[in-house]
């Protein structure tokens, strides 16, 4: 089979609920290998000033819900948004995935959940950590790039699934992204209003793609979907 021909399969599955290539499948793994969950060991916000006070503030050990509950979306409701370049594919996702036949896992919330660890350091004193929440209430577009070839011609179970690039790019802004901390200040309220900032959002969705982009987790994914790939075309 034709490294083209290869593609077309797994194309269409990766619109198919009820394959293992499945969008949603791919990116769902309990164990944490593929994209959901995932963990950001620390995302540094930067420096602020508040009341003329300097005040710094991080986010460690951030752990993401939800990405997985995603879908190919579709051109005016039937053409998939997906493009073919040789043995390249680059699809176009939203979130929260609303395809019939899908049918969500337990553990995966419907939409983007994360939490983790406020640190804040203010006029140059480190505070006691916090907690930090995030909710994304939809994703407009996620984008991934993956190849598909064959090891060895004609053997489907020698799939090689490489992806190359993932990104999340959700709307900032209108209520889309909230973020809820608890911290010991009475800074509490107004570091919470300085969070939710569309400028502090974007850092935090930029911190999110950087992380999406890391080398050793496109791999780990690439991983995972090859396995899927290899399963789904099994049955073929």
């Amino acid at each position: 089979m034709s490294d083209s021909q290869l593609v077309q399969l797994l194309e269409n599955m990766l619109l198919t609920p009820a394959s293992d290539f499945y969008l949603s499948s791919i990116l769902y793994n309990p164990d944490g290998s593929a994209l959901d969950p995932l963990t950001i060991a620390e995302v540094d916000l930067g420096s602020f000033t508040i009341e003329k006070i300097p005040i710094d503030i991080v986010i460690k050990k951030l752990n993401i819900l939800g990405l997985s509950n995603s879908q190919v979306k579709l051109d005016n409701g039937t053409d998939p948004e997906i493009v073919v370049d040789g043995s390249t594919v680059t699809f176009h996702g939203k979130q929260p995935n609303t395809q019939d036949g899908y049918q969500r896992p337990p553990a995966v919330p419907n939409q983007i959940q994360a939490s983790g660890e406020l640190h804040v350091n203010l006029n140059h004193t480190d505070m006691p950590p916090g907690t930090f929440s995030l909710t994304i209430n939809h994703v407009d577009d996620l984008t991934g790039v993956f190849s598909a070839t064959e090891a060895v011609d004609g053997q489907l179970d020698t799939a090689v699934v490489n992806f190359s690039a993932l990104s999340v790019n959700p709307v900032v802004g209108n209520g889309n992204i909230k973020i809820d901390i608890d911290l010991a200040t009475v800074f509490k309220a107004t570091i919470n209003q300085l969070l939710n900032e569309d400028a502090n959002q974007t850092k935090l969705i930029a911190a999110l793609n950087g992380q999406l982009s890391n080398p050793d987790l496109l791999a780990s994914l690439s991983q995972v979907a090859t396995t899927e790939a290899r399963k789904a075309l099994a049955t073929i």
